[in-house]
């Protein structure tokens, strides 16, 4: 998929010819076609793609694995429930200390050990929830990891992931088997994005509750699937040799999380001005004005809450239309829901949907930018936009306040100041 994240890892490969470059794709489902977003760099040397879900494991028997090794599986589990995250060493070089020992897949899944450690996870833990819920909520949150474990990871010198969650969990196993350095490069709290996905989630189950009983919270089963991408992150920090982030609010969260302070740097996005500084303005006609939002039309950014932000917008300047440019593709149904939105509120033909385009064909022709995410890292597209000349508004997350304001006290004083002396010249010109 495209977005601030693929892009950055699009130009550090470029940018660094002289490395040569292994990459290692996790997808949602097996057998997934996935068009090239991207021209491949010479310097990538191979592409393995993986994917964690959908069809079903061959009946192979993988090593003879001592009911020991399971002992050690046990106890794992009990050692992540009390918040550590150090023990995957030991489990590694006891069950699976390359990727095809220890059991196969099939082993993990329908084997009758590893259907003990369920059966004893579910009477310690959750003996009050449907067993039948609970297993194969179990096999569906573990079989990515039984993939993982299996799958062919290059060889390489270093090995780099963008993201805890299950890409951090691949680097982590692969710096304990091979003993190569792991960095990490965190750009959102990961953990942090799929909590706030799983709890809007509407494929996790949801149990029902007793009659005349109040339930806070997202219930068991989505708590469950937020505590397992927590535990990676704890897996990922605990493993990594270098913690990089791109805001010092990243920092702090990482740290809270369970990473080790002294891993941790700060390493802020940057861009060329300047291409985008570069480019002729296209003014806009008597009584225009003009609004962009440039990004992935998904929940995340929430685009609806920009939508009837322009419908707020245009009750007040008649003139006012707006852009919003990015892929849709990766959510269709919330893409369609965002046109469904605009039309709605009567506003239909003032929002342009432009699907994939180059932003440099978007920056010129908009007054004012505008971002409406629910969590962001420290976005291109605020750099992007100063770059180009256009202002930007934002929702206050992330490095979003420090990209607009300043990062010391120095640096704020002079935006306020400028926002004081732009408000008495707007109110000059009215």
């Amino acid at each position: 998929m495209t977005g601030g994240v693929s892009s950055w890892i699009h130009q550090l490969v470029t940018a660094l010819s002289e490395l040569r470059f292994a990459i290692f794709h996790i997808s949602a489902t097996q057998g997934e076609v996935h068009p090239p977003r991207y021209t491949m760099p010479p310097n990538v040397v191979s592409l393995v793609d993986v994917g964690i879900h959908g069809g079903d494991e061959p009946a192979l028997r993988g090593e003879v694995t001592e009911a020991s090794a399971w002992e050690v599986m046990w106890r794992y589990h009990e050692e992540m429930k009390d918040g550590r995250a150090d023990g995957l060493g030991d489990l590694l070089s006891q069950v699976s200390p390359h990727a095809g020992a220890g059991p196969s897949v099939h082993d993990y899944i329908y084997g009758k050990p590893a259907w003990e450690i369920v059966r004893r996870l579910y009477e310690s833990r959750a003996p009050d929830i449907s067993f039948l819920d609970y297993f194969w909520t179990w096999r569906f949150t573990h079989l990515p990891i039984f993939r993982l474990l299996h799958a062919p990871v290059p060889e390489a010198a270093v090995y780099h992931t963008v993201s805890t969650g299950w890409a951090g969990f691949v680097a982590a196993v692969t710096r304990l088997r091979r003993g190569r350095p792991m960095l990490l490069t965190e750009h959102g709290i990961y953990s942090r994005e799929r909590r706030m996905e799983i709890d809007q989630a509407d494929w996790i189950y949801v149990q029902r509750q007793a009659p005349m009983t109040l339930s806070a919270g997202p219930g068991f089963f989505k708590e469950l699937w937020a505590r397992l991408f927590e535990r990676l992150s704890r897996i990922t920090y605990a493993h990594a040799d270098q913690i990089v982030t791109i805001f010092e609010g990243n920092r702090q969260a990482q740290i809270r999380d369970g990473a080790d302070p002294a891993k941790t740097l700060v390493v802020p996005n940057g861009l060329d001005p300047g291409p985008l500084g570069a480019l002729p303005r296209t003014q806009a006609g008597p009584g225009e004005f003009r609004i962009g939002f440039v990004g992935r039309v998904v929940p995340i950014k929430d685009v609806k809450t920009f939508i009837r932000a322009v419908k707020i917008v245009t009750n007040t300047l008649p003139g006012a239309s707006a852009v919003i440019a990015g892929p849709g593709d990766e959510d269709p149904t919330y893409l369609e829901e965002c046109r469904a939105l605009a039309a709605a509120l009567g506003i239909a033909d003032r929002v342009e949907f432009t699907g994939r385009v180059d932003v440099k064909t978007i920056y010129p022709r908009i007054d004012v930018m505008v971002l409406t995410s629910i969590s962001e890292g420290l976005p291109l597209v605020i750099l992007e936009a100063f770059a180009a000349g256009v202002p930007v508004v934002s929702s206050e997350v992330g490095a979003c306040r420090e990209l607009l304001e300043g990062r010391l006290p120095a640096d704020r004083a002079s935006s306020a100041g400028w926002a004081r002396s732009s408000t008495s010249a707007a109110h000059t010109r009215r």
